[in-house]
C-alpha cells in the first residue's frame, strides 16, 4: 500500500507549531498542502483528486456534490467542532469517514464571548479609541455592570457551560434553553431551564452557543429581538447563520436592543454589509475559536485521529461511525503505527 495521501485545506492548522505537520510526514503521509488556496481555483480540485483523506476548516463545503468529483476521498477530517460545513448524510452514503476534533477551543470561545461582552458593556472600544485620538470621555458616558445580571445562553453544550461557569462568576442568574438539557450540570450550577422566547424577554446578556443546521436558520429574527429587553446585548460567538443581520441591524439603528457584539456573520469577510454601520455593535472576524493554546489542541487532534484512522482503527471522534472502514495499518512508507504515537 502506498502513503496515504493527505490534503491540508484548513488554514489554520500547524500555523503556528510545523510541528504537527512534521509529525505526519515523519509517519510516511504524503501531504499536499493547499493552505490559503481558493477551495474553488481549479488547482484546488486538481488537487483534491488525488488525496485519500481531506483536514478540512470552514471554507470547503463537503457536500454529495463534491464527494462524487473526488471518489479517492475516503476520510474527512475536520478542524475545529462546527460541522456544518460538511453534509454527514452524504458523507455517510458515500462511506466517507468524518471526525473533528470537539472540546479543543471551549474555553478559547467562553474567552472572547466575556471579552466582547465586557467590551461592549463598558466601551472599552469606544473609549479607548477615543483616548488615544484627543477624547476624554471622563464621566460623560456611562457603561452597563455584568454583575448579578440575568445571563440567557442559548446551547448549553461545552462552549455553553463553560460560558455559564464565567456568568456564574459575575454572580450573574443564568437561564439557558437547549433541546438536550444537561440536567447534572445544570442542578449543579443552579442553571434555569426555560423556552428561547422566555429567555429573551428576562435576560440582560443573551450568547448563542448553538450550531447551525436548518432549524436554527435566523433563529434570532426580527419577532425574537422584539422580545429582548430594551437595554439587552446579544452575542453571537457560534455561526453568523443564527441571526436575522437585516433585523438586528434595524433594531441597533432605532436603540431597541442595547447593543451587539458578533464574532461570526452571515458572509465572511462580509464586504460592504449593512450591519458593520450599525451603533453599539462590536464585530471580530471569527477568531473566538483561536488561541495559541486552543490551536494547539486542534492540530494535535487532528494529526492523532488520522494516525488513528491510519493504523485500521476509528478515530475517537468520528461522527458516522457506521462509515468506517479499516484503512489499513498505516502508511507503508512510513514508521510502525506504534512509532507514531497510536500502537
Amino acid at each position: 500500500m502506498t502513503a496515504m495521501r493527505v490534503l491540508i485545506e484548513a488554514r489554520p492548522f500547524a500555523r503556528f507549531d510545523i510541528g504537527h505537520m512534521q509529525r505526519l510526514r515523519d509517519c510516511g503521509f504524503e501531504l499536499i498542502d493547499m493552505r490559503g488556496s481558493g477551495v474553488k481555483e481549479p488547482a484546488f480540485m486538481e488537487a483534491l483528486k488525488l488525496a485519500d483523506l481531506v483536514l478540512s476548516g470552514n471554507d470547503l463545503v463537503v457536500d454529495g456534490n463534491l464527494l462524487d468529483s473526488v471518489p479517492n476521498i475516503r476520510a474527512v477530517c475536520k478542524l475545529g467542532v462546527g460541522l456544518d460545513m460538511i453534509d454527514i448524510g452524504a458523507a455517510t452514503a458515500r462511506g466517507v469517514l468524518v471526525f473533528h476534533t470537539p472540546g479543543a477551543n471551549d474555553q478559547a470561545v467562553a474567552d472572547h464571548t466575556f471579552a466582547l461582552i465586557l467590551s461592549l458593556a463598558r466601551k472599552i472600544v469606544r473609549f479607548h479609541t477615543g483616548t488615544r485620538s484627543g477624547f476624554w470621555e471622563h464621566t460623560t458616558v456611562l457603561g452597563m455592570e455584568i454583575a448579578e445580571k440575568t445571563f440567557g445562553i442559548v446551547g448549553l453544550g461545552s462552549i455553553g457551560r463553560n460560558v455559564a461557569r464565567r456568568a456564574k462568576g459575575f454572580g450573574c442568574e443564568v437561564v439557558a434553553s437547549d433541546p438536550f438539557w444537561p440536567e447534572a450540570f445544570a442542578g449543579e450550577h443552579k442553571i434555569g431551564r426555560v423556552a428561547l422566547d422566555e429567555l429573551l424577554r428576562v435576560s440582560d446578556i443573551v450568547s448563542l452557543h448553538c450550531p447551525f443546521v436548518p432549524s436554527s436558520y435566523k433563529l434570532i429574527g426580527e419577532r425574537e429581538l422584539s422580545l429582548m429587553k430594551k437595554t439587552a446585548i446579544l452575542v453571537n460567538t457560534a455561526r453568523g447563520e443564527l441571526v436575522d443581520e437585516a433585523a438586528l441591524c434595524r433594531f441597533l439603528k432605532d436603540g431597541r436592543i442595547g447593543g451587539a457584539a458578533l464574532d461570526v456573520l452571515a458572509q465572511e469577510p462580509p464586504g460592504e454589509s449593512p450591519i458593520l454601520s450599525a451603533p453599539n455593535l462590536l464585530v471580530t472576524p471569527h477568531t473566538a475559536a483561536f488561541t495559541l493554546e486552543s490551536m494547539d489542541k486542534m492540530s494535535k487532534g487532528c494529526v492523532e485521529q488520522i494516525l488513528e484512522y491510519a493504523a485500521g482503527r476509528m478515530p475517537r471522534h468520528a461522527v458516522n461511525r457506521e462509515a468506517f472502514h479499516p484503512y489499513g495499518a498505516g502508511p507503508a512508507e512510513g514508521p510502525a503505527a506504534n512509532e507514531c504515537g497510536v500502537g
